[in-house]
């Protein structure tokens, strides 16, 4: 999630945040939700609380949020 998180951010500061699928990203970030509200590193992964703030960034970078 961490690496998803900046892979945005240097995209965008890069102007090429165009070029990522949107739906991807919001389909993978949503399928690390755990069902206690928190987001993991990956799917199968525990969930952790650096992991659910980079998830929340990634949202906002996207304007979208749960």
């Amino acid at each position: 999630m961490n690496g998803v998180y900046w892979g945005l951010t240097a995209m965008d500061l890069m102007g090429a945040l165009g070029e990522i699928s949107r739906h991807e990203v919001i389909s993978f970030v949503t399928q690390c939700q755990h069902e206690c509200g928190g987001f993991r590193a990956s799917i199968g992964h525990d969930p952790s609380l650096l992991c659910s703030l980079s998830a929340i960034q990634v949202g906002n970078i996207f304007r979208f949020l749960w």
